[in-house]
């Protein structure tokens, strides 16, 4: 595994698999798409998203920091996969 792997795995809540994509193909016309997801990686997702918003909330939302955290979606189209950081709008 590789350094950056490392680093992305840690600072990750976690994520899952999603089985198929509608449409199969994007373009530069695509401006929607639906993920399919099976039961035990709805499961996960559920709970990824779950513990990133748990540490979010203790975050004091009446400071710039805490104002400005967010919960980012990754989402690997070609690894077919989805994972959840804690991010910064």
């Amino acid at each position: 595994m590789s350094e950056s792997e490392k680093i992305l795995k840690s600072e990750s809540f976690g994520g899952c698999s999603f089985a198929r994509m509608s449409p199969a193909e994007r373009t530069a016309d695509t401006h929607v798409v639906n993920l399919v997801l099976g039961f035990e990686d709805a499961l996960k997702l559920g709970l990824a998203i779950d513990e990133c918003v748990r540490q979010l909330n203790r975050y004091n939302r009446a400071r710039v920091e805490g104002r400005n955290s967010a919960l980012k979606l990754i989402i690997h189209f070609d690894k077919q996969r989805i994972r959840v950081q804690e991010g910064a709008l």
